[in-house]
């Protein structure tokens, strides 16, 4: 499984956009930020089971399986929706270039923006992230 840095990287190189389908994607850490900033609204779920994670969250694919060989490197992995990284499994499918429109960032400027103010509620993971990002 590749690390955080490696995913962040992928993520930012295509656009948080899903090679397979090319659904924008949301970053997960930028979701729960969001949640914490408004209270209420419920945009976080931890098991992605509410939109957007549910079908748009930010995944990272290895284009070769792990098992048939492939390995966590930058051109190996690809940025994938939930939808089409659950459905894929061992199959190989064409790949959609990297989006140009570098204009979506996933959420993450709003995870970069917020997460100061809230750094103490942040996870390991999302510490992780925050560095990986910056």
């Amino acid at each position: 499984m590749p690390n955080v840095n490696t995913k962040a990287h992928v993520l930012v190189r295509d656009g948080f956009t899903c090679r397979y389908c090319g659904a924008r994607l949301y970053l997960a850490q930028a979701i729960k930020i969001l949640d914490m900033h408004k209270p209420g609204r419920k945009y976080w779920d931890a098991h992605w089971e509410t939109e957007p994670l549910k079908s748009n969250g930010a995944t990272v694919d290895h284009i070769m399986p792990e098992d048939d060989g492939g390995y966590d490197t930058f051109d190996n992995l690809v940025a994938c929706c939930v939808v089409c990284n659950s459905s894929k499994g061992r199959e190989q499918r064409n790949l959609l270039p990297p989006s140009l429109d570098k204009s979506w960032d996933g959420g993450s400027c709003i995870f970069l923006t917020l997460a100061p103010t809230y750094r103490k509620l942040l996870s390991k993971e999302d510490e992780k992230w925050l560095k990986a990002l910056t």
